[in-house]
């Protein structure tokens, strides 16, 4: 996975869009990367959703405040995206996520990612693969010039 630039890495409850060829890299606890790209177009963003405060994850709803929040940042992307390809018109997205290994953090993880790929889909958004891993850590990678995504998988877990 070779780019101009060495990982560009997104913090929780944030995103980074890109016009050029980089990696842009998470590191997943408790929380989701929604990886946005155009098939024709070298146009992405990383997203880096909180799922829940790690070891917070026992109630398995979600609240409005934490939706309302992670819709206004993946709006956000997605216009910024539209202003800089307004050519693109394949959009795509990989979801990867990591999640406590308990009920209620997986029940979180599943409903938080179902509520992003109806949001995804209504905004003309594909959604080509969704991944939970019940791990540690799991570190991403994401080209977004090639739609590409890597997931390395440590079991410590993060500071």
């Amino acid at each position: 996975m070779d780019a101009d630039d060495s990982d560009l890495q997104v913090r929780p409850d944030d995103y980074r869009a890109t016009t050029a060829d980089v990696v842009l890299g998470a590191r997943l606890h408790s929380s989701l990367a929604v990886c946005l790209y155009d098939e024709t177009e070298s146009e992405g963003a990383l997203l880096h959703l909180r799922l829940a405060a790690p070891g917070c994850a026992r109630d398995p709803e979600l609240t409005d405040n934490t939706l309302s929040g992670d819709i206004a940042l993946l709006d956000r992307a997605l216009r910024e995206l539209a202003a800089a390809s307004p050519r693109a018109r394949h959009w795509r997205a990989k979801l990867v996520a990591q999640s406590e290994d308990q009920q209620a953090a997986r029940l979180r993880c599943e409903g938080l990612q179902s509520f992003l790929v109806a949001f995804l889909q209504d905004a003309g958004v594909t959604v080509v693969d969704a991944t939970v891993h019940v791990a540690g850590t799991v570190n991403v990678s994401f080209r977004p010039a090639l739609g590409e995504v890597r997931t390395a998988v440590s079991e410590e877990s993060a500071p």
